[in-house]
């Protein structure tokens, strides 16, 4: 088939509404218009205008266990079991937005009340102590307090730190060997005479991330919650209405993916396409 300009048209696929994955950039996020709701446990994700790596948090809109909603809105935060503190693009900006807002000081309340607090990457970085900033990276403040829920003091370094990785959750006592990876730029160590708590144990022997309880921790490693060791930690403890099992994300994106293959391949000229791939036999 070809359309009038005579350039070959190898097929039209369908908009569809059926296959999940995930999305390219947060517009996406503008989307999402959950809120809390009875019967689930409600996860508060923070809502950052610099907000990254918001794929994180996909897999718990998959899990009929959870209810997630982004939010910057104080009483929601309060009211969650949980509440998710995401990476950032510009982390020191955006723990300052924080504060300014009266968001830091709800997040801080909903944790002494007993409420579930955990970061990933900058969120991580904010719930230590202090943040420190001395070359300038993100900007001109070279030292700001974080939120003091973890004994950490984080520096921001020009170097990125980018690696995929597989670790051990040490929460978990089956020892489950899962799967994340890093991209940050940033060193958190925690301060003299707090005890060493690491959230992961890597493969190469390493240790991450610092654990204060099943309440709070924080960890450099993005993708944790898609695997079922941690995402079942996440829930342990909290009711809902839903049937308490675990949810395997890997194999739920694995699906997803097929289903967009086969969707594709039922509305292209794949013949075609394979044909223009083909290497032409030299002759004689």
């Amino acid at each position: 088939m070809q359309d009038l300009t005579g350039i070959p048209v190898v097929g039209i696929v369908p908009y569809f509404r059926d296959i999940k994955i995930e999305e390219e950039d947060s517009v996406a996020l503008e989307m999402k218009q959950n809120s809390w709701q009875e019967g689930k446990i409600n996860v508060a994700i923070i809502l950052l205008r610099r907000m990254s790596n918001f794929t994180d948090f996909d897999v718990l809109e998959m899990d009929p266990r959870f209810n997630p909603y982004y939010t910057n809105n104080r009483e929601e935060i309060e009211k969650a079991d949980i509440i998710l503190l995401p990476g950032s693009k510009n982390t020191i900006a955006d723990l300052q937005d924080l504060r300014a807002g009266g968001i830091a000081e709800a997040i801080v309340r909903a944790f002494k009340a007993g409420k579930k607090v955990i970061g990933v990457c900058g969120g991580y970085q904010m719930m230590g102590i202090r943040l420190e900033d001395p070359d300038g990276v993100e900007g001109p403040i070279p030292a700001i307090p974080g939120l003091g829920l973890l004994p950490l003091c984080t520096v921001i370094e020009q170097e990125k730190v980018t690696r995929q990785t597989e670790f051990i959750f040490l929460p978990d006592p089956a020892g489950t060997v899962c799967k994340g990876y890093e991209i940050h730029m940033g060193r958190s160590e925690r301060m003299n005479g707090a005890p060493d708590s690491p959230v992961v144990q890597l493969t190469d022997g390493q240790s991450e991330g610092y654990y204060v309880s099943d309440h709070c921790w924080g960890t450099y490693m993005h993708g944790i919650l898609d695997n079922p060791a941690v995402l079942d930690h996440l829930a342990e403890g909290l009711k809902t209405g839903s049937v308490a099992s675990s949810f395997n994300y890997d194999a739920f994106k694995d699906s997803q993916y097929n289903k967009l293959a086969d969707w594709v391949r039922a509305h292209m000229d794949m013949e075609y396409i394979y044909s223009t791939l083909r290497v032409p036999e030299k002759e004689g």
